[in-house]
């Protein structure tokens, strides 16, 4: 178990990685004092973070630090084990949206992890790559270099790929294609080795209306019905974390990698544009200090908060900027633009007929429960090894796959003003890259996934649109970093993205009448039971979605500069040196699929750039 309040100011001497102590560990303010200077500094400790210090601190004669606003988890049930998934404690709560236009005026929470290991130790554990044409489609964009053909080597990288009992698999549908996974990487992903006898319904269901089977998606081709894998290492079916993976699992060996946990970086600091530390503060006692950077600083904080922490730095939109009484460093309009998220939509039922056990049964049958805890910590397959009230099955589907009326779909999205969906007077760079996505996105929206359907066998379906076209955007409230950004979603200010959620949320309807289903006699109770009228059915809609699935990202995009980009290709802040940004937010557009996998993918090709550029070891 992780020492997490092990004091090292008596370890830490001088600036060398050889000095830094022991092993890799947590370290306090003291110890910082005492130590001043590292080679890299990495703002943020989520999947990103963890994975660009980890490899960086490969080189023994390198010194990383990371700067995490969270705490350490205290590998509690509800963390380590999917059925007990209960990621409450280590959310950012209470972070909240603003009044949302299209929706009402209507405040969401903004679900964030806030942890040593960000969204890996709070997410669903679902662990898969999207289309190779939606990776294609952000090197079009100009990111050059994350074509699927570039990223599937750090996507092998970053996994051990555990493949199922072969007379399991064969039982439940499971297909894979071992020539595109890695087996010797930090992530463990499985497939979980329980099932629920209803997932057989939902997978003939889905066959009887044309829904075929993927045998891979992570070989490129996301669309159809498949199986959920998950980041579980089946030898003790626990989260396999990025705490777990990027930085327990080199504790032993590292005496140059550190962590400072329940800290904000407040902004970065500068010597003209040169990036040379940050400062930081306590984020319960609000004492703060200073660091160095010899080499570069990363930014890795997530799509909420990475731009925060370069709008305070002096770099983004020199308006904004100088509201808030900031003086510009770099006038970067597209820092804080260009959010997207995952829109949910959960569709509950009744059901007259259900077979038991299924996706409700571990939150509404004690006895069963029970049962299945017992199994679980017996080591044999159980309830708890597949993430709690979730299935094993989804299907995404691009949008001719979801209605025959998809032509009014792209004439209604072909119609909107892009300059009025950004407000009616965005600046010409962040409006030139948004048409740019625009067109890539409707040109392709019949061949990748616009939403997915996931029934979890029991009370609930759950629909994600994942082919947003409306857009966000993230800006600093205060030059304190303590106080949330304003965070909006923009969600369905483009209407395009609403008729897409309906298509989703009608097709799912037909696959829940399939005779397969149906002799389960489930009984829509929300969001629009028994209405039929499309205009009453998107006004329920619009009542129920949730604008976020945690899935944030794109508000640093990897652009061209006159295109509202902020970081170049090989993640460096465009006007600035010593400065670097690693996570999503460095995406063009969002990936369709859960972006767990593609995250991983991002930081280790990240780090391979920047000991590219260091001539690093």
């Amino acid at each position: 178990m992780l020492r997490e309040s092990l004091l090292l100011s008596a370890l830490l001497v001088g600036a060398q990685s050889r000095a830094l102590g022991r092993f890799a560990r947590a370290v306090d303010e003291a110890s910082l004092l005492q130590n001043g200077t590292y080679d890299f500094v990495i703002a943020g400790g989520g999947i990103a973070g963890l994975t660009v210090a980890d490899r960086l601190s490969e080189d023994p004669d390198v010194s990383v630090l990371v700067i995490e606003y969270g705490p350490f988890d205290q590998r509690e049930d509800g963390v380590m084990i999917p059925g007990a998934y209960f990621p409450v404690p280590y959310l950012w709560l209470p972070l909240l949206s603003t009044p949302q236009t299209a929706l009402n005026g209507t405040v969401y929470s903004v679900p964030c992890g806030r942890v040593v290991g960000g969204g890996s130790v709070v997410n669903a554990m679902f662990f898969h790559r999207s289309s190779a044409l939606e990776y294609d489609s952000w090197e079009a964009l100009g990111a050059t270099g994350f074509d699927f053909h570039s990223l599937l080597p750090y996507f092998k990288k970053s996994e051990t790929f555990n493949e199922p009992d072969e007379e399991y698999a064969e039982t439940h549908n499971i297909t894979w294609d071992s020539s595109v996974h890695g087996f010797s990487g930090p992530v463990q992903t499985s497939f979980a080795p329980y099932d629920y006898p209803g997932s057989a319904n939902f997978y003939n269901g889905a066959h009887s209306i044309g829904i075929e089977s993927v045998i891979d998606t992570d070989a490129g081709d996301a669309t159809g019905l498949f199986r959920l894998k998950r980041s579980v290492d089946p030898n003790t079916q626990t989260r396999s974390s990025a705490r777990v993976n990027h930085y327990d699992r080199v504790i032993a060996s590292r005496p140059n990698y550190h962590v400072l946990p329940s800290t904000a970086v407040a902004k970065v600091l500068f010597n003209g544009t040169a990036a040379v530390g940050v400062e930081y503060v306590n984020q319960t006692t609000r004492v703060g200090g200073t660091i160095k950077a010899k080499k570069e600083v990363i930014i890795a904080a997530g799509s909420v908060h990475s731009p925060q922490i370069l709008q305070l730095s002096g770099v983004g939109p020199a308006p904004l900027l100088e509201s808030l009484g900031i003086t510009p460093i770099v006038d970067l309009p597209g820092v804080g633009s260009n959010l997207q998220d995952h829109l949910v939509l959960t569709v509950n039922y009744n059901y007259t007929n259900n077979l038991f056990p299924n996706g409700g049964s571990l939150q509404d049958n004690t006895t069963y429960a029970t049962e299945q805890r017992a199994l679980y910590d017996a080591g044999e397959p159980s309830a708890f090894d597949l993430t709690a009230t979730t299935g094993n099955l989804i299907m995404g589907l691009p949008l001719k796959n979801y209605t025959n009326d998809y032509a009014s779909v792209i004439s209604l999205a072909q119609s909107q003003d892009p300059a009025q969906l950004l407000g009616g007077n965005p600046d010409p760079t962040v409006l030139s890259g948004y048409k740019k996505q625009r067109k890539i996105i409707i040109d392709n929206i019949n061949e990748i996934p616009v939403g997915d359907i996931s029934w979890n066998t029991g009370p609930a379906t759950s629909i994600y649109m994942v082919r947003p076209l409306s857009r966000g955007s993230i800006k600093a409230n205060s030059t304190d970093i303590l106080v949330d950004p304003l965070i909006d979603f923009g969600a369905i200010t483009d209407p395009t993205d609403l008729e897409t959620l309906l298509a989703i949320y009608l097709k799912n309807r037909e696959l829940m009448a399939t005779p397969d289903i149906a002799i389960l006699g489930p009984i829509e109770t929300s969001p629009a039971p028994g209405v039929t009228d499309k205009e009453q059915v998107k006004a329920r809609l619009k009542a129920t979605l949730q604008p976020s699935n945690a899935h944030q990202c794109c508000t640093n995009p990897m652009l061209k500069k006159e295109d509202g980009g902020v970081v170049d290709p090989e993640h460096r802040v465009y006007g600035t040196t010593g400065l670097s940004v690693v996570d999503a937010s460095v995406w063009p557009f969002v990936v369709g699929n859960g972006p767990q996998a593609s995250v991983y993918a991002t930081g280790e090709k990240a780090a391979d750039v920047m000991k590219e550029r260091y001539g690093l070891a």
